[in-house]
């Protein structure tokens, strides 16, 4: 097993002067498909090697979260003498970051699919997913103001090349007992997630976004959010009028992500690091997790220091991707760009 991104150069000790590699990828049960197929030449020493593997992987790693990769290097010689062959296989995991201290199959043994190291700050209606390689039984651990704990079963809302559930705070909600934390756990991964009832009952944006291991978890901003809009006009005269002809809403989002823990300031990088990213509409203090509307990041200010009297936050700007920027939501119950704008004035 090993990680896309991090995968090494292949190397071989051959006997001919020349030999014919051959590499394809297979993903499930799907019939392989070959990537590289050429002739290399040995150099004076006898070696060959394929170098800057990771980025022939990269555009199936950007497909599948997992898949087979099989190499088949077979000598070729001048003469009818049949070369010997040499061949293997590797399960290769989508991932955009190097990880250094563990190997492809001790984080995915020990880890859920997430770059959060530590313990993951959320609110009572906060929608939350865990996504993790395996097919362990996920519970949680839920800690309440009473000084009790409950433990809970947890359902998988996909299985097959990984495992995700939802984890959010409401599932563990009862009547006359404040959530103060929970620990999620399946097999040895473990992720705890602090409630803060403090949050505004409403923030914008909430951003789903695909992290660098391709799957899906929501970042959300409790920071200012504001909206900048600019029109272009393109003019002319006609006839004794002068018109305009054309009139584009440019419309720029500007968000504030609050102040941050440390280890929840560098999962937030993983937001910026992402291309595709939906901001999420909320209804009843419900996150609509399938009507995102796709958005782009244009600017951010990602900066952090280990002075004493210093807690990160983050600003950036962004924008709808559709350039139809004249977009109009009833679910804002008659606020003007986002769920928020009640508190603007407070």
């Amino acid at each position: 097993m090993a990680f896309s991104c991090t995968f090494p150069d292949i190397e071989a000790q051959v006997q001919s002067d020349r030999v014919q590699m051959t590499l394809s990828v297979k993903q499930g049960d799907d019939d392989a498909e070959t990537i590289y197929d050429e002739q290399l030449y040995a150099d004076g020493d006898g070696k060959i090697c394929l170098t800057d593997v990771d980025r022939l992987l990269q555009p199936y790693a950007t497909k599948w979260l997992t898949f087979t990769l099989s190499c088949v290097i077979k000598e070729i010689y001048s003469s009818s003498v049949a070369g010997d062959q040499d061949s293997f296989e590797c399960q290769i995991i989508s991932c955009k970051a190097n990880i250094v201290n563990l190997t492809a199959e001790q984080f995915c043994s020990q880890r859920f699919l997430t770059l959060i190291d530590g313990p993951k700050h959320t609110a009572p209606w906060f929608k939350e997913y865990l996504s993790y390689i395996g097919d362990d039984d996920c519970k949680c651990m839920a800690y309440y103001d009473t000084g009790d704990n409950e433990e809970y079963d947890m359902a998988k809302l996909a299985e097959g090349d990984y495992s995700m559930v939802d984890v959010s705070p409401r599932k563990f909600y009862d009547e006359g007992r404040r959530l103060l934390r929970y620990v999620i756990t399946a097999g040895e991964r473990k992720q705890e997630f602090i409630v803060n009832h403090d949050y505004p009952s409403e923030i914008a944006p909430i951003l789903l976004f695909w992290n660098s291991f391709g799957v899906q978890e929501i970042a959300y901003c409790t920071g200012e959010h504001q909206m900048v809009s600019s029109f272009e006009r393109k003019q002319a005269r006609i006839g004794r009028l002068k018109q305009s002809y054309s009139v584009e809403d440019a419309v720029t989002f500007k968000a504030d992500t609050g102040v941050l823990t440390f280890p929840m300031a560098n999962w937030w990088r993983e937001v910026f690091r992402s291309k595709d990213i939906e901001v999420l509409p909320v209804q009843d203090r419900e996150v609509k997790v399938a009507e995102g509307m796709p958005v782009v990041i244009k600017t951010e200010k990602v900066e952090m220091s280990n002075a004493p009297d210093e807690l990160p936050r983050f600003t950036f700007e962004y924008e709808y991707a559709d350039r139809n920027h004249n977009v109009f939501d009833t679910r804002r119950d008659g606020r003007i760009f986002d769920n928020t704008f009640d508190y603007t004035f407070n």
